[in-house]
Formats: C-alpha cells, structure tokens, sequence
C-alpha cells in the first residue's frame, strides 16, 4: 500500500511539474510568444466585456518650474507652459475621493494616466532622472499617485487600468523598461496607448513584445485586457474593428448602426460631448451621456468618460454630471451591466412614435431603451411576444413594475397606466399627476421570455 502511494505522488508531482510554467492554484497559465500567431490566442477578459462604464482620468500637471527645469536639462529650447492651476502643487488631489466618484457614477474600472506629457512620471520610477533616460518625474520625490489610485480603485471592488504614450523604444532610452516596471509593480487590468502608436511598424515598436510580457507578467493573464493600438498596421481598421489585443477604440467618429466586429471601447470627453449626442443635437450633458451608454453598450462596447482631474473647479462640476448619471444606472443598470447586443435582432429601432430605442439582451429577456418618454402607450415595432410573455419597466413601483401589453400586426403595444389606476388596489397612495417616471433621460422596459424581430 506504501509503495502504491508514492506512486501515486511522484505521478502528481510528473503530472504538476510537466504543466506550463507559472501555472497556479489550478489554473493553467499560458507562456505567451511575441508573435502575433500566439498573441491572438488570448481572449477579451469577460470582465471587460460586463462592465460597460469605464473613467479614464488625466491627472494635475507639472509645475512650471518642473517644466522649465526640464528643458533646461535635456539641453532643449524651452517649450510655452499651458497649465496653470492644473499644476500638482494648485490642487486637491483626492485618490480616496477620486475612486469613490468612480463607483458614484457606476463605473466598473478607472483607466489613470501616467505621462500626461510623455516623459513625466506621476509615479518612483527607477529609470526617471537618470544619466541617459529623457523620462522624469514630478511632485515630492517620495509620493507615487499611482500607487495611491490603485489602493484606493481596489479598496473599492473595482479595477484599475493604466495609459501611457506609446514612444518608439529606439528614439526613447528605458521607456520599454518603465512599462514592464509598471506592469510588474500595478498589475493593470487594462493598457491604452497613445502617441507613437500608429507612426511605425510593430517591428519597430516592439509592441509585441511588450504585449507578451504584460500577458506574462500578470498574475491573472486571462483578466487583462490590452487597447489593439500596437503597430502602424491599425491605421487601416482603426475605429472599425478588432485586429490584435483583446479590444479597439471608437473615439469621435458616427456612432454606427451595426454590432461592433469585436469589443471595443467608446472614448467620449466630459468637454466634448457637452453638445451632441448618438442621435444629434445635444439634449444636456447627462442626458448625452447616459444616450451614449445605450448607444455603445447595445452594439457591442464600453464607454469611458474622461476627466481632467484639475483645476479643482473642473473637478467638481465633472463630479457633479458624473453622479447624475450614476443615479440613473442604479435604476437602469440591469440593462447595461453584463448585457450583450441583440444579434438575432437589431441593435437599435424606433417605436412607431419616432422615439429611439436602443437593445440589449440578458438571460431570456430583451431590454428596450427609450431615448424619450413615450406617455402611456407606446409600440415597439418589428417585435413579436411570446404568449404570456412580461414586460416590465426598470425602477417603476406602482404598485409593481409589470405592464399591460398586446400583440398587434405593428408590433409589441405598451401600457404605461396612469397611477390613479392603482388607487383601489393600494389604499393609501396619493393620486398622481399622469404616470410615474421612475428616473429622467432615458426608460428601460424589459419582456421576458425575448420576442422575436420580425423584418
């Protein structure tokens, strides 16, 4: 029995040893090659796909004096200072407060900038200041902002993701080097680029090497996520569609009327899209907001929202359209949060009404997001219900939220019953004015089991 027993160990032990390197607590780790061939095995994290809402945050600036001593140094002319009360030592700078705006307006992760000006550091960097190296840092010596931000998004349940401007490594000594530094030290869920991204070939910038070391070098390579901004190749299919990396950005360009060819990620500007949203004219900044998440999220992507956390007064009237919108996915969030588009239906419609509608699906049930309010009736055309189906409206509680409905030739046909319908039914309610909005901006309504799309 003793000798059956080794055998049986030193199986395991074969067995354990023979597995791919790294492999931990169960879960097989892959040894990623910087081939493209091998880089495309890695999948888009599930988690990325779920969140649907992102902040992408721009942190203070340098000084001027940091500025001007840094020129100075490189032995270069001295560049005009545009920063003003954007500079570090000019604001609060609030990492707890910063994360807790993250999670007030329902995003699942933060994406922090690191080199708001390419060579300046916002965190110790052991290749910053040094003979050789055009990269520097700024504020106290000791302080690391990313360091802060990570503990503070974590504490909180939710991710942190990190931007760099991507800089040719052969025009730009150690910049390679902080990059691993940094995905060793933060462990980013998530990588976006800029800069010399699309200006050489991959070859040149190394970036597939660099993705293989980030694959690597997470402790959990399958839940990250790396921006497919690695090569000039991109230039072709940027803002169209996935090539490499697990997903692509859409940032200015139409909105789009078909499911996305893979995941991508929607980059809108709180000093952007102040005046317009997916459908046009603007219809206030929290309402374009919120349209834009229905927009993106229904055809196959996630929004961030970028912010520029200084000066202090651009802080706090962010923060303030930030939180309306967070009140309103707490209402409607079952809608947009781990939902995918309607591919056996379309990603968008109108109801016969002329009221955008915009879809996505979950489990069984189909959602329907109206861009307008649609009074007490309203018909969600080229639908057809099944026999008992329900439909429902997100937030509404008068006395529940199941609604009237009816199938016609046209379409799904929706109640929306005046409260005063419900006065028999619970004694005690207040009579109300015509119906009960249960939030403003946009109106979620769920049918269960999904209907059909009928062209």
């Amino acid at each position: 029995m003793r000798c059956a027993t080794v055998i049986v160990v030193w199986m395991v032990l074969f067995v354990w040893c023979a597995s791919p390197a790294g492999a931990q607590s169960g879960d097989q780790r892959v040894q990623y090659e910087p081939t493209w061939e091998s880089l495309d095995k890695h999948q888009t994290p599930e988690w990325h796909i779920n969140a649907k809402l992102g902040l992408f945050v721009y942190p203070p600036h340098q000084t001027e004096a940091e500025w001007k001593a840094y020129w100075a140094k490189q032995g270069l002319p001295d560049k005009p200072y545009l920063y003003g009360d954007g500079a570090w030592d000019r604001v609060t700078w609030d990492a707890d407060a910063l994360a807790q705006t993250a999670v007030d307006m329902g995003a699942r992760y933060l994406v922090l900038c690191v080199d708001p000006t390419s060579y300046f550091l916002i965190y110790p960097s052991k290749y910053a200041d040094i003979e050789g190296s055009k990269f520097t840092r700024f504020g106290p010596p000791d302080r690391d902002w990313v360091g802060e931000v990570a503990a503070a998004v974590r504490q909180r349940g939710l991710r942190l993701g990190l931007y760099r401007n991507y800089l040719h490594p052969g025009k730009n000594p150690y910049w390679m080097r902080t990059m691993q530094e940094m995905i060793d030290r933060y462990q980013p869920a998530t990588l976006w680029f800029d800069g010399d991204k699309l200006s050489y070939p991959a070859d040149e910038l190394r970036s597939r090497e660099l993705l293989a070391y980030y694959y690597n070098h997470s402790k959990k390579q399958d839940e990250v996520a790396c921006e497919d901004a690695l090569g000039s190749y991109k230039g072709a299919t940027w803002g169209k569609r996935l090539d490499h990396g697990d997903w692509y950005r859409k940032e200015n360009p139409p909105p789009g009327t078909e499911i996305s060819d893979g995941h991508f990620v929607r980059y809108e500007t709180l000093n952007m899209a102040d005046f317009r949203s997916p459908r046009g004219p603007s219809g206030g900044i929290v309402n374009n907001y919120i349209e834009w998440i229905a927009q993106t999220v229904s055809h196959g992507g996630n929004l961030e929202i970028a912010t520029w956390w200084s000066p202090d007064s651009l802080v706090e009237a962010h923060t303030r359209t930030l939180r309306q919108i967070g009140d309103w996915l707490k209402v409607n969030g079952e809608a947009i949060y781990d939902t995918r588009p309607w591919r056996q239906g379309k990603p968008r419609g109108e109801t016969t009404s002329g009221i955008d509608v915009r879809f996505t699906v979950k489990g069984d049930s189909l959602y329907a997001i109206l861009f307008d309010w649609p009074g007490v009736q309203f018909t969600l055309s080229h639908l057809r219900a099944a026999e008992g189906a329900t439909v429902e409206m997100l937030g509404r509680q008068a006395p529940d939220a199941k609604l009237p409905w009816k199938q016609t030739d046209e379409g799904v046909v929706i109640e929306v019953p005046p409260i005063g319908h419900y006065q028999a039914r619970r004694p005690g309610w207040a009579p109300g004015y015509a119906v009960e909005v249960p939030c403003d901006h946009a109106y979620s309504f769920k049918v269960t089991p999904r209907p059909e799309w009928v062209p």
